[in-house]
């Protein structure tokens, strides 16, 4: 959730204390997982959230005292036996979870987080690495850029990655080799921090003014496009963090396609779909689908294949869009879109970070 980052920013900004709560460890079954973010403001309000129930209300209760002590905490629970019993939480698994103070009175704190929610603004993946003092009283962090920059304190560290830290950093083209995994007796966390995923609508129709706040909610950032711009406007699309008013090939020259970028092509006729899928296949998005009927797609299929496109090519396309789950109206067809951009996102293996590292 990478408004926590930016908001978190924002509250440092403004010069007021909060507590960031995140998952450094998970066995079995538990309600979040590893890397799961929490953030707790001064006055109680929060962001997120790390599964509710009696694990959620300690964090909250123990929050309380990271801010008046300053002090960092780890909380272990575990989710069987006599611990939980009399509880709702049968979930059976155990998980450790760290807050932080972060207060604007740490310009290392304002540094890192500042750079951090840009970073993630942008779409570049990052490193943030925590180190919390023995006694966890104090601490320091440190982000790594994708071009090997470290910004914060990484004095007295040793620099060596682990390796499934490498293999993540390594499909995104940039190198850990000033990352540190150790550090004495400290407690070092280091977390893999990933762009949120971008959903590039082509089409304002109502299928998409369905589609936006829907995926908006469940973590795409999204942007919508069409060359209408009674359509593609603030007052149809007031949740959508871009909106591009211009033709299909000129769309594809103001946008950056990334791995983490899934595009759904819902507009208003055949032609229009073919001509921003044609464009589509020239890029490598994490997910590309297209509305219609089968017989749709195979009439803009067999018209692209005569225009040279390879039928390989045509096999990563998601036709008929969404999961099959008999959805008729815009709000249903909507629902049946964002599960299948949530499945291909969970199954993605280049989008998904390692676990973080704890020593």
């Amino acid at each position: 959730m990478m408004e926590i980052y930016s908001e978190l920013d924002r509250l440092l900004t403004a010069g007021e204390r909060c507590v960031l709560a995140r998952i450094i460890r998970q066995d079995g079954s538990a309600p979040r997982s590893v890397g799961t973010r929490f953030l707790i403001k001064g006055d109680g309000t929060h962001l997120g959230t790390i599964g509710g129930g009696l694990l959620e209300h300690e964090v909250l209760d123990r929050a309380r005292d990271v801010l008046s002590s300053g002090r960092s905490a780890v909380l272990e629970f575990r989710l069987t036996g006599q611990e939980v019993a009399g509880t709702d939480m049968l979930c059976g698994g155990n998980v450790d979870v760290l807050l932080e103070p972060v207060f604007p009175e740490d310009a290392g704190a304002r540094s890192v987080f500042r750079a951090l929610a840009a970073m993630t603004a942008d779409g570049r993946p990052a490193a943030l690495v925590t180190v919390v003092a023995e006694d966890r009283r104090g601490g320091r962090r440190l982000l790594v850029t994708g071009a090997g920059e470290v910004i914060g304190d990484a004095s007295g560290l040793t620099r060596r990655p682990g390796l499934d830290l490498q293999r993540w950093a390594a499909a995104r083209g940039f190198s850990l080799e000033n990352l540190p995994e150790s550090a004495g007796g400290a407690l070092v966390v280091v977390e893999p921090v990933e762009p949120a995923a971008v959903l590039l609508l082509f089409g304002a129709g109502h299928i998409s003014t369905c589609v936006a706040p829907l995926a908006r909610t469940v973590g795409f950032r999204v942007g919508v496009i069409d060359d209408r711009g009674e359509f593609a406007s603030r007052e149809r699309f007031p949740s959508a963090d871009r909106l591009l008013v211009c033709p299909v090939a000129e769309a594809f020259e103001r946008v950056v396609v990334t791995p983490a970028t899934y595009i759904a092509i819902v507009t208003r006729g055949h032609l229009h779909d073919r001509d921003a899928l044609r464009a589509a296949l020239a890029t490598r998005p994490a997910y590309l689908g297209m509305i219609g009927s089968r017989r749709k797609r195979d009439l803009i299929y067999a018209a692209l294949i005569a225009e040279g496109v390879a039928a390989e090519e045509l096999r990563r396309v998601h036709c008929p869009i969404g999961l099959p789950i008999g959805a008729q109206t815009p709000q249903e067809i909507a629902v049946s879109i964002v599960a299948e951009l949530i499945q291909v996102r969970s199954r993605a293996p280049a989008e998904r970070p390692p676990s973080l590292e704890g020593r």
